[in-house]
C-alpha cells in the first residue's frame, strides 16, 4: 500500500531518501566525502521534497516507509532559480555551485514537450533496494498518471536504473548529460499508456 505523503512526513522522507542516494553517482560527485554524504543529504532531500509540494506536486511512500517518489508538475520557465538555490543553505559554496551547475545541466534538458509529471527522485532505503518495492511503487504512480493522461519525464542517475524505467514503459530521449564521467543523467520519458 502506498500514501500521498504531506509536509508533515518531510523529515521522514529526507532521511529516507538520503540513505536512499548515500551510493548514487550524482550524490558522490556532488558529496564526495561520505560522512558529509550522510550528515546534508537527509536535510537536501527534505528541501527539495517541500519545494515539490509546494509547486504543487506530489510525493508518495510506501506504508513501511521503505520507499518513496517525489513528483514535481511541469517546468514553469518563469521560476527564479536564485530563490530556488536560496533553499539550499545547508550547503556549503563549493557545493552549492556544483549543485547549481548540475541544476542549470537538467533545465538545460528538460525536455519542452508540454504538460508532464516529472519525477525527481525514487528512492528505495538500501535494506530494500532490489526487491522489487521500488518498481511496485512507480508502477501505481504511472498508473495514477495513466487515468490523469499525463506523461511522465526523469533523469536515470545509473544505468543500473534504466533497465527499470524502460520495462515501465520509458525511452530514452536525447543524450546522457552530467558533471562527469561516472556522474551521468539519462533523460527518460514515458506516454500515458491507454
Amino acid at each position: 500500500m502506498i500514501r500521498e505523503a504531506g509536509t508533515d512526513d518531510l523529515k521522514e522522507v529526507g532521511i529516507l531518501l538520503g540513505a536512499a542516494f548515500q551510493r548514487d553517482p550524482i550524490s558522490t560527485w556532488l558529496f564526495p566525502d561520505r560522512t558529509r554524504r550522510a550528515q546534508v543529504q537527509p536535510l537536501f532531500f527534505e528541501t527539495f521534497s517541500a519545494i515539490a509540494l509546494e509547486t504543487g506536486g506530489a510525493i508518495y511512500l510506501t506504508e513501511s516507509g521503505t520507499a518513496c517518489t517525489v513528483w514535481f508538475p511541469s517546468v514553469d520557465e518563469d521560476d527564479d532559480e536564485g530563490d530556488f538555490m536560496a533553499r539550499f543553505d545547508m550547503l556549503t559554496q563549493e557545493e552549492a555551485d556544483l549543485f547549481g551547475t548540475l541544476a542549470g545541466q537538467m533545465a538545460e534538458h528538460h525536455p519542452t514537450r508540454g504538460t508532464h509529471r516529472h519525477l525527481q527522485f525514487i528512492g528505495v532505503h538500501p535494506d530494500h533496494q532490489r526487491s522489487g518495492v521500488g518498481g511496485e511503487l512507480l508502477k501505481m504512480n504511472l498508473a495514477r498518471l495513466d487515468e490523469l493522461g499525463l506523461p511522465a519525464y526523469l533523469e536515470a542517475s545509473s544505468t543500473t536504473s534504466t533497465s527499470l524505467y524502460l520495462r515501465l514503459g520509458f525511452e530514452h530521449i536525447g543524450t546522457p548529460f552530467g558533471p562527469g564521467t561516472r556522474a551521468k543523467m539519462y533523460p527518460m520519458w514515458r506516454e500515458p499508456a491507454g
